[in-house]
This record gives C-alpha cells, structure tokens and sequence, in this order.
C-alpha cells in the first residue's frame, strides 16, 4: 500500500462517524470497568489496557491520515 492510499483509506475511516462511535464506546465502556467497585486488580489492568490501546489505535489512524506516521519511544 502507497502511503497515498494509507492516507485516504485513514481519512475515510476517521471521517466515518460509526467508527469514531465504537472507538469512543470501547475506551469508554473499558475505563468504567476500570473504576468498578467489584472489579479485581487484573480486571482493571486488562480494562486499562483496552483503554490504551483504543487511544493508541485512534492516535495511529490519525498519524496515518496526516502521512506522518507517529514516533514511537524507545522499547524499555
């Protein structure tokens, strides 16, 4: 895939306003389950986790759609 079409297929999806729906449903809906009464400490780790990852997947699209992918850290 051409960094063109990486950039119009992310545009497309970041401009399709179901896909922002789910995204902001997961990280959500996760981040409750996060602040649960009953929730167990690997509950609210794997909730947290989803969390990030619905934010990191969104921040890609988003890097995508400028055709500037993100900079990434240095692996601990």
């Amino acid at each position: 895939m051409t960094p063109a079409e990486r950039k119009a297929l992310a545009e497309q999806l970041l401009g399709n306003p179901l896909f922002n729906e789910i995204l902001c449903k997961m990280e959500k809906d996760a981040a409750e389950r996060c602040f649960a009464i009953h929730a167990t400490d690997e509950q609210r780790a794997e909730a947290a986790f989803y969390v990030r990852c619905a934010r990191s997947f969104r921040r890609d699209c988003e890097a995508s759609a400028r055709n500037t992918p993100e900079r990434k850290g240095a692996p601990a």
